[in-house]
């Protein structure tokens, strides 16, 4: 008996492995049908995942979640080597101070969305609307106008998709689920930023 109970010591609950690792616990399921973490099955059907396993998994930061986080700072990387930003007539209002504070949100807004991918059921609405009021004010202090401000986002926006595909391999709840969630974040913030713009035009 004593056995079982330390065997069992080393197992965790599905809450329990979820919360430690801070993800959604179907992503958790999905990993173990897939044989990224082991588990075995109570006599009740209940599953238990291996504590060794979620500490190890902890140390990698979700390790899906931070492919896309590089791939998509590649994509950032390889928009602004090749000319992209350059060709886009709203980048000359951005000085040094400006562009550097561009890169810090957008930063910002990559390390947002991998956590909202970690935990969609979580309300993410307080650091939606934070961006949107920070890419706001950016455009406002820059002069872009709100078209513009939109082009920019858009630019942003492709790359994020971009990424998004580059990751086929990538399964967060599934690949549609992964883009469709990708797809709702960046809107949100996109809406959260027309309307902190328009607030501040008629002030």
């Amino acid at each position: 008996m004593r056995g079982l109970e330390s065997q069992a010591a080393g197992w965790l609950s599905i809450t329990e492995a979820s919360k430690r690792l801070n993800i959604h616990p179907a992503t958790l399921r999905d990993w173990s049908d897939r044989g990224k973490i082991r588990t075995f099955r109570t006599p009740g059907g209940h599953r238990r995942f291996s504590g060794g396993d979620v500490d190890a998994l902890a140390t990698e930061a979700a390790p899906e979640l931070a492919l896309f986080m590089n791939a998509l700072v590649g994509q950032a990387r390889l928009a602004t080597s090749a000319g992209k930003l350059a060709n886009e007539s709203w980048y000359a209002r951005f000085d040094d101070a400006a562009k550097q504070r561009q890169r810090e949100l957008g930063h910002d807004l990559m390390r947002v969305l991998v956590a909202y991918l970690g935990d969609n059921d979580k309300d993410w609405s307080g650091e939606v609307q934070e961006l949107g009021d920070r890419y706001a004010k950016l455009a406002h202090d820059v002069g872009l106008s709100l078209g513009d401000a939109m082009r920019a986002f858009h630019l942003f926006d492709g790359l994020v998709h971009s990424s998004a595909k580059q990751l086929s391999a990538v399964q967060v709840g599934g690949l549609a689920d992964f883009e469709r969630h990708v797809g709702w974040f960046l809107n949100e913030v996109r809406v959260a930023m027309v309307e902190s713009y328009s607030e501040a035009a008629k002030g």
